[in-house]
């Protein structure tokens, strides 16, 4: 693939997790079933719903290979995982925290495991780039890292963040190696399993009352049901790229972008006032692109 394409479809990928990130923003603000639901209702649309055009997009082509089944269920569980985790520490603890620690995970558990595993070659270039990026993140967020007060369990759900998101790329990652002509099949097999993890979750909670928890109104389904397209279409294209760009790289410019085009939309739409850190990170983190991109 040209290099050029890589950057169009780079950008394309980043405007898409940020869409997939706003509209879940909206739909938590608008969600109105019982307390606690919100997060596994969404991640059983969610699953289906990348699962299903995922499908259709692959020409509705199924014929996975017991690897990619194995790789794709278990993804499926560690994406499980990782939502849940995201439940419990946010009862427990700042988010702030959380996120830095989650998207720590998700640069340093794949750089580790491509340089340890699969012998990548990683360039002092390419590990300034990252450092400088894991640097934005906290200029990021920053501004609510306050630790005082946490209930029990918090660290213990933060740091089952950290491994989660990182193995998660870790495993689309694997795929791609070995099978990268069953991309799809990966997706399907991850989301699906998701769907039915997060179905069975829900069941245990609300035991026998499923059905109310899905009694939202058109605004929060509407805004689920983009979020997920988005996400669809986003985990689609970072497939594809992962068989050009190093998944460590490839996960630390899309977290970068991410925040970066997130922060430029507080600002702009939500007329957000932006702080010396915020501005600061933002910077660290374009920094951080061009030096990976370079």
């Amino acid at each position: 693939m040209p290099d050029y394409a890589v950057v169009v479809l780079s950008a394309f990928c980043i405007a898409l997790y940020t869409g997939q990130t706003f509209f879940n923003k909206l739909y938590s603000s608008t969600y109105e079933g019982p307390a606690g639901s919100a997060c596994p209702v969404f991640s059983i649309i969610y699953g289906l719903i990348v699962s299903v055009v995922t499908f259709a997009l692959n020409k509705g082509r199924f014929a996975p290979s017991a690897v990619t089944v194995l790789l794709g269920v278990f993804n499926g569980c560690i994406l499980f995982l990782y939502n849940l985790g995201m439940i419990q520490a946010a009862r427990r603890g700042p988010y702030t925290f959380q996120s830095i620690v989650m998207l720590f995970g998700s640069i340093v558990v794949c750089l580790v495991f491509s340089a340890g595993f699969w012998g990548d070659h990683i360039t002092p270039m390419q590990l300034v780039g990252i450092a400088v990026m894991l640097l934005s993140f906290v200029a990021l967020n920053a501004g609510g890292l306050k630790l005082a007060g946490v209930r029990k369990g918090y660290y213990f759900w933060v740091f089952l963040l950290f491994f989660s998101n990182g193995f998660y790329g870790v495993f689309m990652d694997s795929q791609q190696r070995v099978f990268p002509s069953e991309r799809n099949e990966m997706i399907i097999l991850t989301f699906a399993s998701l769907s039915v993890l997060s179905l069975a979750y829900l069941g245990s909670r609300e035991r026998g009352k499923i059905g109310s928890a899905f009694v939202m109104s058109r605004r929060a389904l509407v805004f689920a049901v983009m979020s997920s397209l988005c996400a669809a279409f986003a985990v689609f294209i970072l497939m594809i790229l992962l068989k050009h760009v190093p998944s460590y790289i490839l996960f630390t410019i899309n977290n970068g972008g991410v925040l970066v085009l997130s922060a430029v939309l507080s600002f702009i739409i939500l007329k957000e006032k932006p702080t010396k850190l915020t501005v600061l990170g933002v910077l660290l983190a374009v920094t951080s692109i061009v030096m990976l991109s370079i």
